[in-house]
């Protein structure tokens, strides 16, 4: 009997020990209480990066039925200083290009897409909740074409020059 009992002690033990309790913070919405993690950018992965691609496709998750604002801006460098990923542009630089909403389906999740400029791209996402931060992603659209290698052409033989490789 005492077995027993100790043995069901242990299981019990076991069973209720490998459960796992996770903390958030809360957020009010009305007369709703939610959780942040309930906002929540999918893709884009990353908040910085390159890409050859025209559209960039945004989704996430939210509240079923909250507006999500998407602004995307653009740069231009007239001013020739040669704006990369390593020196981004100060925020007086970027142009607001567009701005359109969407709202999160009744599964919660959200999804579009946006149209990119040549160069640097800022990309803000607002889910309209003061307690929210805004997300902001930095995406570098450069063309294929101009970054492709082309050997060297060759005046004299008429031809191209084959690069040697050692």
């Amino acid at each position: 009997m005492f077995k027993r009992t100790l043995a069901s002690l242990m299981i019990m033990m076991a069973v209720l020990g490998f459960a796992s309790f996770a903390n958030a913070s809360t957020v009010i919405t009305g007369n709703a209480i939610t959780t942040r993690t309930d906002y929540e950018i999918i893709k884009p992965e990353r908040s910085v990066y390159s890409s050859s691609e025209r559209v960039v496709l945004i989704n996430g998750r939210a509240p079923s039925g909250t507006e999500i604002t998407v602004k995307l801006y653009g740069t231009t460098d007239l001013t020739r200083r040669s704006f990369n990923l390593d020196r981004l542009p100060s925020p007086e630089d970027y142009i607001l290009i567009s701005s359109e909403s969407v709202t999160s389906g009744n599964l919660g999740f959200f999804q579009k897409q946006m149209d990119l400029v040549r160069g640097i791209n800022r990309l803000v996402i607002d889910f309209g909740v003061e307690e929210v931060e805004d997300r902001e992603f930095i995406v570098y659209k450069y063309d294929v074409r101009t970054t492709e290698i082309r050997l060297p052409y060759d005046r004299e033989s008429g031809g191209i020059r084959i690069p040697l490789i050692r």
